[in-house]
């Protein structure tokens, strides 16, 4: 689980931010490198590399809502997808580069999504107001819902397996804004997609470990 011990660190050591992000972005090059090899792969990765995807935060306010946050948190549904298809002994149906491209490219619709901005914030000590540095949505590319925008951007370079689509469009589940609608589809799509269900416990694992260590 390297990157859930990489953000440790970076609360219970203190290890230098720049540092920990350079790390993450290593083992994440080193991953889709090995792993992603269809046609288009080697466009999106340098498209890729002219975002702000490796500072990125992942939210404004929940988990992994600081510099990196993103980065971080695609690496560690990486490792729980991982985790969740060994448990459940599919590890000969789905391959590394599958795996890799529904965990590490799950949010990429949040590339170039936030921007840095300041509230008004009330030190709880001395009882001043001061300006505190947070991040806002700054949507630059308004197509689709959450899910669809990933799938939407990827396929502009790459083509999607059917069960990557079904993943990666589920994946945030009962959370997900057209599930709130009423329309259900997506449990349809955890009936017909195993990894679309592992993909979404991956999801949740990852987002409640940075959740809670806040």
């Amino acid at each position: 689980m390297g990157s859930f011990l990489l953000y440790k660190n970076i609360l219970v050591r203190g290890v230098d931010m720049d540092e920990t992000i350079r790390k993450c972005k290593d083992r994440f090059m080193e991953i889709y490198k090995s792993s992603v090899s269809r046609e288009g792969a080697s466009d999106f990765l340098e498209w890729l590399e002219g975002t702000d995807f490796f500072v990125a935060p992942a939210s404004t306010r929940f988990h992994g809502n600081h510099e990196g946050g993103l980065l971080q948190h695609s690496l560690n549904v990486y490792d729980c997808l991982n985790e969740e298809i060994a448990n459940a002994g599919l590890q000969e149906v789905y391959s590394a580069e599958t795996i890799a491209i529904a965990s590490l490219l799950h949010d990429i619709c949040k590339v170039n999504f936030y921007k840095k901005g300041f509230r008004n914030a009330k030190d709880e000590e001395t009882g001043q107001w001061y300006k505190k540095e947070v991040y806002e949505i700054d949507e630059k590319f308004p197509c689709g819902d959450h899910a669809d925008k990933s799938i939407i951007i990827l396929q502009n370079f790459m083509r999607l397996t059917a069960e990557e689509i079904l993943a990666i469009r589920a994946h945030m589940g009962g959370w997900d804004n057209a599930v709130k609608g009423g329309n259900g589809f997506v449990g349809k799509i955890f009936e017909r997609s195993k990894l679309a269900v592992l993909l979404h416990v991956a999801d949740m694992k990852a987002t409640y470990f940075m959740e809670s260590s806040t």
